[in-house]
């Protein structure tokens, strides 16, 4: 059993993982357009690169998971996190958009690593307090998107590429450091000693073998369908706030700053949250505030509410993403988190895929508040999905990872 010192260290690198991911994403945003307008000018260009980043995580991560399952999770995670740093390596040097296109199909295959990170975490943390370290993820993005472009923005006296590069020198550090200090979190007992099939190389197998899962299915579709919603958000939120007020490129920042550092003090409090309501009543606490988040910004009459909206979306956020993730964590042994985190993150992926394309077609040919209002509904189907589950709190027990082996 590990000690608690060597367990919160090694959470503490994870969090730095997730971080350097959400880091990475964050730097580019400020300066894509700007790299991809020496190619080509046309808004499509820019979103094709998402897609393509996008599609491969959707392909390549029940995979990692997977090979996480059988190999252990620090050597994926390290292969991984390097994977990254040559794709922004690349992004940075560019020349031509195919580079472009390259680098982030390199980052998207690698950019897996957020599952094998969510299987450490399983691996290393007792049932009860994994929605507690689920949310730590949910800060680290938070703290991504104060941090990324704030650095972004200090970097353009470089260059545009110079974001790219830091993006690139940080994940290289990364690798470095967890090599040295990052222990393996699952015994050889107990991996999955499974040969590897052709079938592991299609992300719908594992897919749809855990969606035909009692409980389990219904809270990964109830994870699609967040996902989906947050990511069309994501997406089309500046360009509904400009066409419904008007808004200054620092109102917006300024919104995506408060909502970051509310993501970020919901933290600490996921799992005194938890401890008292249970992951279940926090889930469709969640699932409801966001689906009321999504009407108050449909129908904000004036452009303050926008700051009460991000507050809002924030909190309800940060208990989705941590308690969804626990309750299905808990549904499984150690030695199929790997597959499981796998699946969540291709999941998301297709969230990541399909959510924009829907706020986009929704805003332009049916209304500006379509994606918002539609997200309110899909939201409420979410909670329907859940309410029913017979999800029990687990039961209190030590992590059974070996650390050091």
């Amino acid at each position: 059993m590990p000690s608690s010192t060597a367990s919160r260290s090694a959470l503490t690198f994870i969090f730095v993982v997730a971080l350097l991911d959400i880091l990475g994403l964050s730097l580019l945003i400020p300066v894509t357009p700007y790299i991809v307008r020496e190619f080509r000018s046309d808004a499509l260009t820019v979103a094709l690169l998402t897609v393509v980043y996008s599609i491969a995580q959707f392909l390549a991560a029940p995979l990692l998971g997977r090979l996480s399952d059988r190999f252990g999770r620090r050597p994926v995670l390290l292969v991984c996190i390097l994977g990254s740093s040559v794709g922004y390596f690349i992004f940075g040097i560019g020349g031509a958009l195919w580079v472009l296109f390259l680098s982030r199909l390199i980052d998207g295959i690698t950019g897996g690593n957020i599952s094998v990170a969510s299987a450490y975490i399983a691996d290393v943390t007792p049932p009860q307090d994994r929605a507690k370290n689920f949310a730590m993820l949910g800060a680290a993005f938070g703290l991504g998107f104060i941090l990324g472009p704030a650095l972004s923005g200090a970097l353009l006296p470089f260059g545009y590429a110079a974001s790219a590069y830091a993006a690139g020198v940080l994940s290289l550090l990364g690798a470095l450091v967890g090599f040295f200090i990052l222990p393996e979190s699952l015994p050889r007992s107990v991996r999955n000693h499974e040969p590897l099939k052709f079938a592991d190389l299609n992300p719908l197998g594992a897919t749809s073998e855990l969606l035909r899962r009692p409980i389990l299915g219904g809270l990964l579709v109830a994870g699609l369908v967040f996902n989906f919603v947050f990511a069309a958000f994501v997406s089309n939120i500046v360009v509904f706030l400009i066409g419904r007020f008007n808004i200054d490129a620092g109102m917006v920042a300024w919104a995506l700053v408060v909502g970051g550092v509310v993501r970020v003090g919901m933290f600490p409090l996921v799992g005194r949250l938890v401890h008292q309501f249970g992951e279940k009543k926090l889930a469709l606490t969640g699932l409801v505030l966001e689906a009321v988040t999504m009407l108050v910004l449909a129908f904000a009459p004036v452009e303050w509410v926008v700051y009460p909206a991000m507050i809002l979306n924030s909190i309800a956020s940060a208990l989705i993403f941590a308690t969804l993730g626990a309750m299905a964590s808990n549904q499984l042994p150690l030695n199929e988190q790997g597959k499981l985190a796998g699946v969540n993150t291709a999941l998301a992926g297709l969230g990541n895929i399909v959510g924009p394309l829907w706020a986009g077609v929704a805003y332009d040919s049916l209304a500006p508040a379509a994606p918002y209002i539609s997200g309110a509904l899909f939201l409420l189907v979410a909670a329907v999905i859940v309410m029913p589950l017979r999800v029990q709190r687990p039961q209190r027990f030590e992590p059974s990872a070996t650390f050091g082996e």
